[in-house]
């Protein structure tokens, strides 16, 4: 039995932040091996879904990704739904690598997406 305002998943300790994240600190980038094949798109399809059920396995409910995008430079990313940090996603990043990696095995590692500051 759940009581009204109790979180569900309580020993997570994560709360959904109620006012907006900015997108470079909702973003988590998975680096993939030296020299692996451009990433297909189709790949990075899977790898959302894989993410998204090993979070709902683990994870609040609102701890989910969204847009997987694959950039230029052949690194793929996604952003945390609002009101979610990287931060958030990354104390699960065990669960997500390797959700990621059951799609793409070039996948090595899970981060949080790099901020420069404007010089």
């Amino acid at each position: 039995m759940g009581c009204k305002g109790k979180e569900e998943h309580a020993p997570t300790g994560l709360k959904q932040l109620k006012h907006s994240i900015p997108c470079d600190k909702r973003g988590i980038v998975f680096e993939r091996a030296t020299g692996a094949p451009q990433i297909d798109p189709a790949v990075a399809a899977s790898a959302a879904a894989r993410v998204n059920i090993a979070l709902s396995k683990v994870a609040p409910a609102y701890v989910r990704t969204e847009a997987f995008r694959i950039s230029v430079q052949g690194r793929l990313s996604t952003t945390a739904r609002f009101g979610v940090s990287a931060a958030m996603l990354l104390r699960f990043k065990k669960e997500v690598l390797e959700a990621a990696c059951k799609s793409d095995r070039d996948i090595i590692n899970v981060v949080a997406n790099e901020t420069w500051a404007e010089l």
